[in-house]
């Protein structure tokens, strides 16, 4: 909730410039193309299924056979953990894989790769809203990975997690770190106020009431 409500209010200061314009316009470009006229199945199959094996190798889990089609694909792993198993639905392959690209390029290119930060941007609106949009039209299929650790804790899970990475995501694109955690840090504080502090404020209220009544 305090994601959401931060993420709201830093959109209001986001700097009108080159960067945010082309990931915002790419972002909503994408949202309606992977929804209404291609959803590239094959390529999110690649990507769900190598999440699961990535994750797997950095928890160190023995792997078996790999497989993707054209609508389907699967991964052997032996005794997955709910990191691996929600991984796909939550971290977004291809944005993370552009990012890392784009981030090594203008380490050893700094002064050439100047003139292509707006397509990176693009780009970088475009894999997100890829990996949104598939998600969610996964997700309203029902997956089996759900049911693994109960449907209410995965889609919980899942959610926040989402929640947390698109802000992150926004905040480096607009490059407002310091002004968007800020916000953020208010908003905690602010829902801690009204979940803890006033209830628990009119509970001493209501106990000395009736402790002073003879």
């Amino acid at each position: 909730m305090a994601l959401v409500w931060a993420e709201l209010e830093a959109a209001v200061y986001f700097p009108k410039n080159l960067l945010t314009s082309f990931f915002a316009g790419a972002f909503l470009l994408g949202s309606f193309f992977f929804t209404l006229v291609s959803r590239l199945t094959p390529v999110y199959v690649f990507g769900h299924e190598a999440t699961h094996w990535v994750l797997a190798k950095l928890f160190r889990k023995k792997t078996g056979r790999f497989r993707c089609y054209l609508n389907q694909g699967y991964v052997e792993i032996d005794q997955p953990n709910v990191w691996i198993i929600l991984g796909p639905y939550f971290l977004p392959f291809y944005f993370l894989i552009f990012t890392g690209l784009w981030a090594l390029l203008n380490l050893l290119w700094p002064d050439f790769m100047l003139a292509y930060y707006p397509a990176g941007a693009a780009l970088l609106g475009l894999s997100y809203s890829y990996h949104l949009v598939l998600t969610i039209i996964a997700l309203s299929k029902g997956q089996q990975d759900l049911k693994i650790n109960g449907t209410c804790f995965s889609m919980s899970l899942i959610i926040n997690i989402n929640v947390c990475l698109f802000f992150l995501a926004t905040l480096t694109v607009s490059r407002m770190w310091k002004l968007g955690m800020s916000i953020l840090y208010d908003k905690i504080l602010a829902l801690a106020k009204i979940c803890l502090a006033e209830p628990a404020a009119y509970v001493i209220e209501v106990i000395n009431k009736y402790s002073a009544t003879p």
